[in-house]
């Protein structure tokens, strides 16, 4: 069936380099095509956001019960739960965090999954992605250190990976994925790169996270640890790092050496008192960087922490400007990715722009980076594919799925034989047997 066309107004921020305008965006036959308009509507038409670094299903529900907790701490509060984890369990809560992030504008994630301990669970992360409609790149987390029942060998993932290139997944869209210097043998990562470039697949790692790990790399290897996944061949064009919080100058001269790209999620860095990226730095040597959720709330939110961050780091407003927190979230991550730039694959969003917090608008970019929110999200459209329509998901029923998700969460504790945690159900849609219980409590 033809699809029907759909046309969004607003104004266009397409591209920091480009001029906002009043503009029309069709949506037909899967892709979009952008004409000027007379005049603006109270809209925003951007293009789509890329989060670059994710953990979709959240096993463990926030509360403020976990505030204290150290990065180590809440890994090992979640291994209990990743023991009892199904398939299914996989499939519900990537659903709930693809749908979280598209109502917040993102058309695009790398979803970091691991652990990889069970068959089944790569299919139920891809169909996650796919019941909601986001664009989900997925890397293969490889995990040979830590809890031996969630540990993984090199030739498992690989195997996977084979399997499922071009079948479950395009092979542009995946990564070979060692979590970190943590969870993974050094030897992991040269291993990982010679089925990389055998299958014609990228590498993707967490690392130079903590000063803790710098510290037990060099006193173990005698080098820091971009250093030592330079010597194992990992980083080449394409390799995206996570974090690197605290790497050295020279690190960061072997990265753009390399063609290596960063994810830098801020808000998690302030979460876990990480420290500040040298982000700058970085984009100064010539290392694209890109932005990630990793947990948090939105790109919105990562956009201005990135920019409030480094100028706090270097004690200088506006280090990193906003038009450069934008590219982050869009142009750069779009060119790491090999997606086309802007509107050209077929990805847009809508803001409604119409509520005080916009106004007076002298400068869309700036607007969009530091008042931005995913409420103001109205419509999300991934390649050429309305998955957000007037603020409502196209796909799935948020309601239910926000049910689902609760009961996987209760049955995972229960599993796991930890306390079964007291959740607050979404009550603008009840399943049959909970109107039934209401009406006969009424």
């Amino acid at each position: 069936m033809t699809q029907q066309p759909t046309t969004l107004t607003g104004i266009a921020v397409e591209d920091v380099d480009r001029e906002p305008f009043a503009a029309h965006a069709t949506i037909a036959d899967g892709g979009i095509r952008l004409s000027a308009a007379d005049e603006p509507s109270a809209g925003l038409l951007l293009p789509g956001l890329v989060n670059a670094h994710d953990h979709l299903r959240s096993l463990v529900p926030p509360s403020r019960a976990g505030e204290r907790m150290s990065l180590t701490t809440a890994i090992a509060a979640a291994n209990d739960l990743q023991l009892a984890v199904e398939p299914d369990d996989y499939r519900v809560l990537t659903a709930l965090g693809a749908a979280r992030q598209v109502r917040a504008g993102t058309t695009t994630v790398v979803d970091h999954v691991y652990p990889l301990h069970r068959p089944g669970l790569l299919d139920a992360v891809v169909a996650g992605h796919r019941a909601v409609g986001v664009r989900g790149f997925v890397a293969l987390g490889v995990m040979t250190r830590g809890v031996k029942e969630l540990c993984t060998s090199v030739e498992d993932v690989v195997a996977l990976a084979e399997r499922a290139a071009d079948t479950l997944l395009p092979k542009e869209q995946m990564y070979l994925a060692p979590v970190s210097l943590r969870q993974n043998d050094p030897g992991d990562y040269a291993v990982v790169a010679e089925a990389a470039q055998r299958l014609g697949l990228r590498t993707y790692t967490h690392i130079a996270e903590l000063p803790s790990e710098v510290e037990d790399c060099v006193a173990e290897h005698g080098l820091r640890p971009i250093e030592l996944l330079y010597e194992a061949g990992f980083l080449m064009p394409g390799t995206v790092l996570v974090h690197g919080v605290v790497p050295s100058d020279r690190e960061i001269e072997l990265m753009a050496q390399t063609g290596a790209a960063l994810v830098y999620c801020p808000t998690n860095h302030l979460r876990f008192a990480k420290g500040f990226a040298p982000v700058v730095d970085m984009i100064d040597a010539g290392v694209p960087v890109m932005l990630g959720v990793d947990g948090m709330e939105s790109l919105f939110h990562e956009m201005r922490q990135a920019v409030y961050a480094q100028g706090q780091a270097r004690s200088a407003p506006g280090s990193l400007g906003s038009a450069q927190a934008f590219s982050m979230a869009t142009r750069t991550s779009a060119a790491v990715l090999g997606l086309p730039a802007g509107f050209d694959g077929g990805d847009c969003v809508r803001l409604d722009a119409s509520g005080p917090q916009w106004h007076p608008m002298a400068d869309p970019v700036w607007t969009v980076v530091h008042r931005g929110a995913p409420a103001d999200v109205t419509d999300v459209v991934v390649a050429g594919r309305p998955v957000l329509r007037d603020g409502v998901l196209v796909e799935v029923d948020q309601h239910q799925l926000a049910h689902e998700a609760a009961d996987v969460a209760q049955r995972l504790a229960r599993r796991a034989g930890t306390p079964v945690p007291p959740l607050w159900r979404p009550w603008a849609v009840s399943s049959p047997s909970q109107n039934d219980q209401q009406k006969e409590h009424s």
